[in-house]
């Protein structure tokens, strides 16, 4: 199967933020178990010189689904500062763009093939082609950001792991597997990973 700028672009945000979604619900869970308001969680900073969880996660909207809205228009540029929400509204938030961005359809996302995306900030123009601003500038950019949102939690000591981060892989069942060795689905591999983190 050829890599097409639909799967390297819906199906890895949805995978990702779908992983982030389980990492904040454990957040809850964490922050609920341990008698902490869950609220205190959304300024959390990683370092002091770094943004908070807010910030990383109305980010991670912004160059997913932003990113593909951005695309279709031709500009992009960065992320809405005016916006403001709690724990769980950063939740609903992020489930909301989950929802769009599966509804996306895949012939849709290839006709933006070819294009030109112009970023436009603070002064800054970069001018890229279509292909080139997903693969070089807003996927790294999305990856970073739900990389930071992950370490805060962790580092607050909400028990999520790689398995966490990493969510449900897209497998593809293989005819050159031979008989009688299990396939794993994403699902399961996901599972698998979480019991060993729990062994």
């Amino acid at each position: 199967m050829s890599q097409t700028l639909y799967r390297s672009t819906v199906k890895s945000y949805t995978q990702t933020i779908s992983a982030i979604l389980a990492c904040l619900a454990k957040g809850q869970k964490f922050c609920l178990d341990n008698n902490i308001d869950r609220n205190q969680l959304v300024n959390e900073r990683l370092h002091e010189t770094m943004l908070p969880l807010h910030f990383q996660i109305i980010t991670l909207v912004h160059f997913s689904e932003g990113a593909i809205i951005a695309a279709y228009n031709g500009v992009a540029s960065g992320p809405d500062m005016t916006l403001n929400f709690d724990y769980d509204g950063l939740q609903q938030y992020l489930e909301g763009s989950l929802q769009r961005l599966s509804g996306r359809d895949s012939k849709e996302i290839e006709s933006l093939k070819g294009g030109e995306v112009v970023f436009k900030y603070e002064g800054v123009t970069l001018p890229f082609t279509t292909e080139d601003f997903f693969s070089s500038y807003a996927l790294p950019n999305f990856y970073f950001h739900a990389t930071v949102a992950y370490s805060i939690l962790r580092s607050l000591g909400v028990p999520v792991g790689i398995a966490n981060y990493i969510g449900r892989v897209r497998t593809t069942e293989s005819p050159n597997v031979p008989a009688g060795i299990h396939q794993f689905t994403g699902s399961e591999y996901l599972n698998f990973l979480e019991g060993l983190a729990g062994a």
